[in-house]
């Protein structure tokens, strides 16, 4: 009987990242580490021998380092064995170059929630082998290009683009070599579009050389998707050939002005200015670009810009006092000079993060790595305002240069600060549910910003009655508030595994409203609207305290409508 023996390269960039929740983060006491989790992993029904097998936390974000995580190898008849597992959600991930599970199109791995002291056997993972897609990039004359970006795009059945996270990836290979050759592989099966270069529309574009840039071009030579030709890949197969000839390079274009004061015309210093791209109806989206200070005459300089329409506008980044609405730009004939920005002064926000009910050194000293999160509903502008204020190290936090309107403060909890949720914000000692009114020149103080240890875990389990979900499709079960409806901070959610079972970590005692929903999964079959309706209308009220509730959801979706 063949056994496959699969060494692992990991790719550079995720060993270079750990990711580890910190101590003080978790609720109390560190959970018991006393579960045990086993299957085996698969190769064309063959034992897959020395596959690096890793439980990833759920929510934790990819790119991530498997070597941060609880992991094990197979052996020589493909079984792995992962013990003092603490209970939690988790999702088993087989990891190998070039090889891709099948559990799932885009999400590799099986999820699986485990319990204190739970034996789990997660059955077998299959591996397969993923396909090649392989090339050469040239210029005009022929020429190779080296160091050069590839962007793959999956289509759905439709041909229309969908996301893929590439999931386990070697980012090195969507870069040409010196000779101008790329390959890129372990991609599953499906349809793709191959481009180089960069958009000629709004944007920051990687500059080459001069201050130039290739317009995105898709194999082999098609300015647009439209006329641009599709790769078939299957299971194992290797595309080659697959060429990009590029079209001569582009002049990026260049933005230059000045930041004045509005009332009195005189340059203002230290205002950041920072792009956004402007649509025909004259509406403004994110995505220009990191911005720049303007100088101590107040002038400011954006390079490295596409050809498009812009909105020139000061960051509201707590740094400085002022704020200020966009300043237009058409770079598509060339570059834009002598353009002013006019800024006001604006009002500021003060006050104190605190933690309810700890006195912890430890946890307290850990305030200025938390997320402050300030959104601005001018009054007149119809550009909203995002900032992260800064938490100092005694709690205290500061937003200048506010328009007036209504700010709201949320803290967004990340996955190393898990075991803090919000609690309620306060306004000289009263709840500030609606937001915190600012009038012009106005600075408020006396601000709390009150967080709490989230202790509380919900385990629960959803059953299916009346018929069975399509093969492959996953739920999400999630939770909301519904003694505190107004409560500024969301709770989380989680995946259900294969058993039915989801638990959510990181709730404060409380009512909560339970339901559960389909993943979102692109470009498969959308769901039976009988199944998506009874998912939907599927809720359960549960109080929470501070030891572990348990709900359990069913779904009928064999009920036919009418029949509730």
């Amino acid at each position: 009987m063949p056994r496959y023996n699969i060494n692992i390269c990991l790719p550079v960039f995720l060993l270079a990242l750990h990711l580890a929740y910190p101590a003080w983060a978790q609720s109390g006491a560190a959970k018991p580490a006393t579960a045990t989790i086993s299957g085996r992993v698969l190769l064309k029904s063959e034992p897959a021998r020395n596959v690096l097998v890793y439980l990833q936390p759920q929510g934790s974000p990819w790119p991530s380092n498997p070597e941060a995580y609880m992991r094990a190898r197979t052996d020589e008849s493909g079984r792995f064995r992962i013990a003092s597992v603490a209970a939690g959600g988790y999702r088993v991930v087989a990891l190998s170059p070039g090889f891709i599970s099948s559990d799932s199109p885009r999400m590799q791995g099986k999820t699986i929630n485990v319990s204190e002291g739970e034996n789990i056997e997660t059955g077998e993972i299959e591996l397969k082998q993923g396909g090649v897609i392989t090339g050469r990039v040239t210029d005009s004359q022929g020429r190779p290009l080296a160091d050069e970006r590839i962007t793959l795009i999956k289509l759905d059945k439709t041909g229309r683009p969908i996301p893929d996270n590439f999931f386990g990836v070697n980012f090195e290979m969507f870069q040409t070599d010196d000779r101008g050759v790329y390959r890129i592989y372990g991609l599953q099966e499906g349809r793709y579009l191959i481009s180089v270069g960069a958009p000629q529309s709004a944007g920051m574009v990687r500059s080459g050389g001069g201050g130039t840039f290739y317009p995105r071009t898709f194999h082999p030579d098609a300015a647009n998707e439209s006329k641009a030709k599709v790769i078939e890949v299957a299971e194992g197969s290797e595309n080659t050939d697959i060429d990009v000839t590029v079209p001569e390079a582009v002049r990026t274009r260049a933005i230059s002005g000045r930041v004045v004061n509005a009332e009195t015309g005189q340059p203002v210093a230290g205002v950041e200015i920072s792009l956004g791209l402007r649509s025909d109806d004259g509406r403004y989206y994110a995505g220009g670009g990191p911005g720049v200070r303007s100088s101590a005459n107040g002038e400011f300089h954006l390079k490295g810009l596409a050809p498009g329409k812009y909105g020139v506008f000061p960051r509201g980044d707590g740094n400085n006092d002022f704020f200020g609405e966009p300043a237009s730009c058409d770079l598509s004939e060339g570059d834009a000079s002598g353009v002013e920005v006019k800024v006001r002064l604006g009002s500021s926000i003060s006050g104190f993060v605190v933690i309810e009910g700890t006195k912890d050194p430890m946890a307290l000293a850990k305030l200025p790595q938390l997320y402050l999160y300030a959104s601005v509903r001018p009054d007149q502008s119809k550009t909203p305002r995002m900032d992260n204020p800064k938490i100092n190290t005694d709690g205290s936090f500061s937003i200048r240069g506010l328009p007036p309107g209504v700010v709201r403060l949320q803290y967004n909890r990340r996955n190393d600060d898990r075991g803090l949720a919000m609690a309620r914000i306060e306004y000289n000692g009263a709840p500030a549910r609606d937001g915190i009114k600012v009038g012009a020149g106005e600075h408020i103080t006396g601000v709390r910003v009150v967080l709490t240890y989230a202790t509380v875990t919900l385990r629960g389990e959803v059953k299916i009655t009346g018929a069975t979900l399509p093969a492959g499709k996953r739920l999400y079960a999630s939770v909301k508030r519904t003694d505190q409806p107004q409560q500024p901070s969301s709770s989380p959610g989680a995946e259900v595994d294969a058993r039915g079972q989801f638990i959510i970590d990181g709730l404060t005692p409380g009512e909560y409203e339970v339901t559960v929903t389909p993943l979102l999964d692109y470009g498969a079959d959308p769901l039976d609207p009988r199944i998506t309706q009874a998912l939907y209308s599927t809720k359960e009220r549960v109080i929470v305290n501070s030891d572990t509730q348990r709900v359990t959801l069913v779904v009928n979706i064999g009920q036919k409508e009418g029949d509730r």
